[in-house]
């Protein structure tokens, strides 16, 4: 039985129709302005107190780095690149600050948050072209640390992305990945949506196609890196995936079960009956056992060899052979 925090939150959830900001494409731009005009989230008093919090530019896009303060000084010996998930459209939010703020005191680590391009004013190329001199700002500075790549929602679909980016150019991978209610396929086609729509409290399916629309701009919407379940999986590191069965993306991410399955994936699926998008970013003991889940997979040491510039050529083989077997 859910909670009486769960509860509350499909309560509140319905009651702000949240839901209705994705209902139509002209439903999201006028949530868009409402949120350009009302600004983005900053890290709270509270999180800076607690923590050590800096801010840097790197390719023109604000980095935030969360860390405890004992550990500035001594260095890390772990790190996390944490992508905030917002349809690719919205900026970072309170939430996602106090979700952060936890993984710094349950895994002792650095946080580093970039503060992306947000569409439709830019698209994927834009965020790439800051998110890729920032990995190699994070793989210089962190040569030693144990680097993972997490994100949420459409940060999560980002976050796949970015590896598959980073392994087709030969570059050092993350140790894993980690996707929390992750959009991994733009397109909205996966028939299996239909069903979940009245079950999904936040999502719905026009809104979430606008988003992947002007998120690619003039290039097509299954470009792997706007829906990167439709690029090639072989040769990422090991990848652990939250999603609960009441959200519009359960189809996609099971049909990316499968598709790890075929492409030889290390993949660590874990699907949370009744819970809705993002449920883990919220106070409530369903989350609490999600963000346990997520503390040991940031802890799990299940990476196949090194992930430096040597996996990457073995994943740029591994991306031909895929190639070439699909013709």
């Amino acid at each position: 039985m859910p909670s009486l925090q769960c509860r509350l939150w499909r309560l509140a959830l319905r009651l702000v129709r949240r839901k209705q900001r994705f209902a139509s494409a002209q439903a999201l731009h006028d949530e868009i302005h409402r949120r350009r005009e009302a600004g983005r989230a900053f890290p709270s008093k509270r999180l800076c107190a607690r923590h050590a919090v800096s801010l840097e530019r790197v390719a023109g896009m604000e980095v935030y780095t969360v860390q405890p303060r004992a550990a500035v000084a001594a260095g890390n010996a772990r790190h996390i690149l944490y992508l905030h998930g917002g349809g690719y459209v919205f900026d970072i939010v309170r939430q996602h600050w106090d979700f952060i703020g936890k993984l710094v005191d349950a895994l002792g680590c650095a946080v580093t948050v970039p503060i992306y391009p947000l569409a439709p004013e830019h698209t994927h190329r834009d965020v790439f072209g800051a998110m890729l001199p920032l990995w190699q700002t994070l793989q210089q500075r962190y040569a030693d640390a144990d680097l993972t790549v997490m994100g949420d929602s459409a940060g999560g679909g980002m976050a796949l992305a970015l590896a598959q980016l980073l392994r087709d150019s030969a570059q050092p991978l993350p140790r894993r990945l980690v996707l929390m209610s992750p959009f991994l396929d733009a397109t909205g086609e996966n028939p299996g949506i239909d069903a979940l729509e009245p079950f999904d409290l936040m999502l719905s399916r026009p809104g979430g196609i606008e988003c992947g629309r002007v998120y690619a701009g003039a290039e097509p919407v299954t470009l792997p890196q706007v829906s990167p379940m439709r690029g090639v999986l072989r040769g990422l590191p090991p990848t652990t995936l939250f999603i609960g069965t009441h959200d519009i993306l359960l189809p996609d991410c099971r049909r990316f079960r499968e598709l790890a399955q075929e492409q030889g994936l290390p993949l660590q699926y874990c699907e949370h009956e009744g819970m809705f998008h993002v449920w883990m970013l919220l106070p409530m003991p369903e989350a609490d056992a999600a963000f346990a889940q997520i503390v040991q997979a940031v802890q799990r040491d299940d990476s196949p060899g090194t992930a430096g510039a040597a996996h990457g050529m073995q994943a740029a083989d591994a991306v031909k052979e895929v190639m070439d077997a699909e013709g």
